[in-house]
């Protein structure tokens, strides 16, 4: 029998993989490529960019900043490893759904 928590994550699973579905749907250059889990929970690179998407799925959870902390701080250490040169220049996108907020 599951509890709530491995509920919510399997629905956060289910809108990860529905994002995912909807951008590759809609995307106008089939040489465009999308990958699941890669910096991110969903990258989208073109000729010209990469987009690395994170998707938060909190139904029950009121939006306010600190929801969204961590995956803030992974991706500014992620941009400074870009600033050193050290990783490819990188646009950042949070996408999310929560109770209210």
């Amino acid at each position: 029998m599951s509890n709530r928590s491995e509920t919510d994550t399997i629905k956060g699973y289910f809108y990860q993989f529905d994002n995912s579905i909807e951008r590759l749907l809609n995307q106008v250059d089939e040489n465009n490529q999308i990958a699941i889990e890669g910096i991110e929970d969903i990258d989208l690179k073109t000729a010209t960019e990469t987009t690395a998407i994170q998707c938060k799925y909190y139904s029950k959870t009121e939006y306010n900043h600190s929801v969204i902390a961590k995956p803030i701080r992974l991706m500014l250490s992620h941009f400074k490893e870009v600033k050193e040169g050290i990783k490819p220049k990188v646009r950042y996108l949070i996408y999310g759904h929560y109770h209210s907020g």
